[in-house]
């Protein structure tokens, strides 16, 4: 009778260990083009950038890859958000207060500084980066700025998820950014 109880504890044990064994399994990376600052670099680099005769910016088709919008809640502060609100804790919102905006521009563009770092963790991570960008609206006169971001992550299903936003954004002289946007005016 020792034995069955004791053959039956350990495939109990083993059943109960394979969610475990899966889990690590679905570790967010580390390192490399999946992990947080290569994220954050193409969050704002391919994510947020807008040219001239793109299709209509849909946040949750666009920026699915990058927030959790199964369950959207978190925090999310930007100065620099349209509207009277600049702290949201649902991404689906947060992110379609941006669409009137991003559609409203002929071309967005981004340029990333050298202020950028990570800590990574198992299952939360945090980057930082500094970018500059320009916008030129439909209508209206361009404007640049100067932004300083900070992302807090969560590994979700093996992929990190924004949950934590906070970006500060200032104004400046258009001149003051081309450098850092280089070639990509241009074009």
């Amino acid at each position: 009778m020792k034995i069955t109880n004791y053959l039956l504890a350990a495939i109990a044990a083993g059943m109960f260990a394979t969610p475990v064994l899966a889990q690590a399994d679905a570790a967010c990376p580390q390192e490399g083009p999946d992990a947080p600052l290569a994220l954050h670099e193409e969050w704002i680099m391919q994510g947020w950038e807008r040219h001239e005769g793109d299709p209509a910016f849909v946040f949750s088709k666009e920026m699915a890859k990058f927030y959790d919008l199964k369950d959207p809640q978190g925090v999310f502060w930007d100065n620099f958000a349209p509207g009277d609100t600049q702290l949201f804790t649902d991404a689906s919102v947060y992110g379609a207060n941006w669409e009137g905006h991003v559609n409203a521009s002929r071309s967005i563009r981004h340029g990333m500084t050298d202020v950028n770092h990570a800590v990574v963790g198992r299952d939360t991570a945090s980057s930082a980066i500094g970018f500059v960008g320009r916008i030129e609206p439909l209508e209206g006169n361009v404007v640049a700025f100067d932004t300083r971001s900070q992302l807090g992550w969560s590994c979700v299903e093996g992929s990190w998820k924004i949950k934590h936003e906070l970006n500060y954004a200032w104004i400046v002289e258009p001149e003051t950014i081309e450098q850092i946007l280089g070639k990509r005016l241009q074009h």
